[in-house]
């Protein structure tokens, strides 16, 4: 899990989620997008990459419902989502609608991802 600036002429926030995701880890990195959404003036995009993420037990599945709303409030516009497995991205489904995020993009790639948002 890590979340960082891309180096990116646009205002582009990376969160790489990896295996087991746990509620804490969520929190982490609300934490560290409410520090970097005020740098990028309250409106960037997201680049998720799930790429080598396995699935969301129950309890963090509740966690990044609130963590996508969240990111609507901090100023997100879209997410790109790098997604690997089949079972991730069911969930991932799921997961945006009840969060309402609709400015969610899913890919195969990471750099589909990537260029989705750079265009």
């Amino acid at each position: 899990m890590s979340v960082r600036r891309l180096d990116s002429t646009k205002p582009i926030i990376e969160i790489t989620w990896e295996g087991i995701v746990s509620p804490d880890q969520v929190e982490e990195v609300n934490a560290q997008v409410e520090k970097m959404a005020p740098q990028l003036g309250n409106s960037f995009d997201v680049l998720v990459n799930m790429i080598h993420m396995k699935a969301f037990p129950q309890d963090t599945k509740e966690k990044i419902v609130e963590h996508q709303k969240l990111l609507k409030d901090l100023g997100m516009k879209r997410a790109s989502v790098a997604v690997g497995g089949a079972i991730a991205k069911m969930q991932l489904h799921r997961i945006s609608k009840e969060s309402e995020h609709q400015t969610e993009f899913q890919w195969e790639t990471y750099d589909e991802a990537l260029a989705f948002l750079l265009n």
